[in-house]
């Protein structure tokens, strides 16, 4: 028997589509400000970003 490996792949979403998320609706200001138009993200790396986003030191 051979033994497969089970990939996990994420699922990609432009700005808009994140935008439009129920799980974002509350945070929509900052996660325009924080993505590019342009590139995909997963929730994950949005998560990250918000994260690492309000964990900055205020000037």
């Amino acid at each position: 028997m051979s033994v497969k490996k089970r990939m996990k792949t994420s699922n990609t979403f432009t700005k808009e589509q994140i935008l439009n998320a129920k799980k974002y609706i509350h945070l929509k200001d900052l996660v325009n400000v924080l993505l590019f138009d342009s590139k995909t993200y997963t929730f994950v790396e949005v998560d990250k970003l918000i994260q690492d986003f309000k964990k900055g030191k205020v000037k």
